[in-house]
């Protein structure tokens, strides 16, 4: 068996094609011209041309009365399809078994899923006390929860103004915000540090702490390390930094991270 049949035969102008569909998702919309778009992709305006009329006959794309090429119907049946996928991109599993592996907990990974933060993944740690409090499928308590926090925090606006609407915010110990202005806050916290944490908010005697995985520009999922809380708070700063490494393990994230702890809990 040749090389090229193990791997198989790569198509140059399907790899194009997918190459400006992603560019299109992660460019504001003033900066998708045409040139700007071959100057991306290496290649001559024509053939830009060429692809972007491709995809719109295979309404992928649009094209508006301004000339701006936009997101066609089939892009939204592809989307929605994905939305409602609960097997994990087998890429994203290596980081999360590293993870395991270099902190000995064990960690999840979650994504977005019809419109609600789902757990996908879990690996236990190989600790002799472990806390496996969720397993793939579970969607409650996002407010409780921080890769639920963390999902929430690098949302679309209304995709998460839906979410909150339609769902009450739990209480799952003494110490989960229930507060919508508190979550606000939180959320902002969130935001700015680049990472989640939870204190027994899901949990008693569990502590979480997650970020976001990103890929052009777009919060894809999040990982999240769970330990007992008195370990927790001995090796916080390790476990950021694992999961900060997992996820450059998959390229595409931000050149420069967050700082950490601003008011965050210990």
């Amino acid at each position: 068996m040749t090389d090229e049949m193990r791997t198989g035969t790569r198509i140059r102008s399907v790899s194009r094609a997918a190459h400006l569909l992603m560019l299109i998702a992660s460019l504001p919309e003033q900066d998708r011209s045409v040139n700007r778009l071959a100057k991306e992709l290496g290649t001559s305006v024509p053939t830009v041309y060429h692809l972007l009329n491709t995809l719109v006959d295979a309404k992928l794309l649009t094209r508006d009365e301004r000339k701006q090429y936009r997101f066609g119907f089939a892009m939204e049946v592809l989307s929605a399809a994905y939305a409602q996928q609960t097997v994990p991109p087998p890429e994203l599993l290596a980081p999360l078994r590293w993870i395991t592996d270099a902190t000995g907990e064990s960690a999840y990974l979650s994504a977005w899923r019809s419109g609600n933060p789902v757990v996908l993944a879990h690996l236990a740690g190989t600790h002799a006390v472990q806390v496996t409090d969720l397993r793939p499928g579970y969607r409650g308590a996002a407010n409780a929860r921080a890769s639920g926090k963390v999902l929430l925090a690098f949302a679309e606006p209304a995709d998460r103004e839906r979410y909150l609407a339609m769902h009450p915010l739990e209480s799952m110990t003494p110490k989960t915000i229930t507060d919508p202005a508190v979550l606000e806050r939180e959320l902002a916290r969130v935001a700015k540090n680049g990472y989640a944490t939870d204190i027994e908010e899901f949990s008693v005697g569990v502590a979480c702490i997650a970020v976001p995985i990103w890929s052009n520009g777009i919060v894809m999922g999040c990982y999240t390390i769970s330990a007992p809380v008195q370990r927790y708070r001995q090796h916080k700063a390790r476990y950021l930094a694992s999961l900060r490494e997992a996820v450059q393990m998959l390229g595409d994230q931000p050149a420069t991270q967050p700082q950490d702890g601003v008011g965050d809990p210990a």
